[in-house]
């Protein structure tokens, strides 16, 4: 204790001595402290026999659970706060919400939590470092801190977006069986709020879809079909959830079958998903055109050309062992073809004049 109150007394040379010697038992005992507080969190929320005997007894509720606190317990609002958003931001980060899936009314405020503390967290990682290790760039450390928050700032709106993209995508593929089935429904007496209780119990293959259609139904018992139908094609965007909300819409309102309107419709979404497949196989060829250009195509020109330029290398510049063999007669090069006809010294023969002497005689 002595030597914790000189180290951390005013003659000491400043907070940089403390925080190199204590800093990582501080940190060790803070992470401790956190995992043990996470691991009694999470056995605290494991239910008990009795509870687990109770919801396999209890119909799942589709809305989802009850709201809660959140993510971060009572911390939840304060952390979401700090996060500012216009009215307009508000209300379309609250549609996408309800695209993907997240009907919990604690989902948005845990997703701005874990925002804010993904934003912060690494500037405090930064700062702390540049504290303690007292290092010669800290505007470097600064900038990285900063970058990492504008990054993993974003990360839980992008899981947001991908998770409703994936989900409308899993919707889209489950409405044709989806409108056979409420087809055979009606067309067999049954009504269409029982149709609908009938079909998203029996679409075990899209528990998303079925999730929508009990929604669907539940709002229909306690407002009107209309008004339903608007809801269900907001939070589900796509043209062909709107085409069947008008045709069950003009269907209740004017007394008509509903088994052969949903039969053409199953049809046509067949079809238009069928044409969808065709024009993605059509779209493959010309993507690959990149991969092949510039993944194969250099490997091909490198075998090709490289014996070629190999031997232009030693033509141009021959090695030691070159030089050698040229001067034995087993190669050559520029420089040994220049030496070998040096080497001849053979002049040019005087031309050959009749009644002169031959070259080989004396006058």
């Amino acid at each position: 204790m002595p030597e914790l109150l000189n180290t951390i007394s005013p003659s000491s040379s400043g907070l940089l001595p403390w925080l190199t010697e204590w800093g990582p038992s501080v940190l060790v005992f803070l992470i401790a402290t956190a995992a043990f507080l996470a691991i009694a969190r999470i056995y605290r929320r494991r239910p008990n026999d009795e509870e687990i005997r109770l919801q396999k007894i209890t119909p799942s509720d589709p809305l989802g659970p009850e709201p809660g606190e959140g993510g971060f317990g009572p911390l939840t609002p304060a952390l979401a706060v700090q996060i500012p958003e216009t009215e307009k931001e508000r209300r379309d980060f609250h549609v996408l919400l309800r695209q993907a899936g997240l009907y919990s009314p604690s989902a948005r405020a845990t997703i701005y939590a874990l925002r804010f503390v993904l934003m912060v967290a690494p500037l405090i990682a930064a700062g702390v470092w540049v504290v303690a290790t007292n290092t010669e760039h800290p505007w470097r450390v600064v900038l990285a801190g900063l970058f990492a928050a504008a990054v993993l700032s974003v990360i839980p709106r992008l899981y947001v977006f991908f998770r409703r993209r994936a989900r409308v995508q899993r919707i889209r593929q489950g409405l044709p069986d989806t409108i056979d089935m409420l087809s055979m429904c009606t067309s067999g007496g049954l009504g269409l709020s029982e149709s609908l209780e009938h079909v998203a119990g029996q679409l075990t293959s899209y528990p998303e879809l079925a999730q929508e259609l009990m929604i669907l139904r539940r709002q229909a018992e306690v407002g009107s079909l209309k008004q339903a139908l608007a809801d269900l094609c907001a939070r589900v965007d796509l043209p062909e959830v709107r085409q069947m909300a008008g045709l069950l819409t003009r269907g209740t309102r004017l007394g008509t079958r509903l088994a052969g309107s949903l039969n053409e419709q199953a049809d046509h979404l067949r079809t238009a998903r069928r044409q969808a497949a065709t024009t993605q196989a059509n779209k493959t060829p010309v993507k690959l055109v990149f991969p092949v250009l510039f993944c194969f195509a250099p490997a091909a020109l490198i075998l090709l050309t490289a014996p070629a330029l190999l031997q232009l290398k030693d033509f141009v510049a021959p090695s030691a062992q070159m030089s050698t063999a040229s001067e034995a007669g087993r190669g050559f090069g520029t420089g040994a073809v220049i030496d070998a006809l040096r080497g001849l010294e053979q002049a040019p023969p005087s031309p050959f004049i009749p009644g002169s002497a031959s070259p080989g005689e004396r006058p």
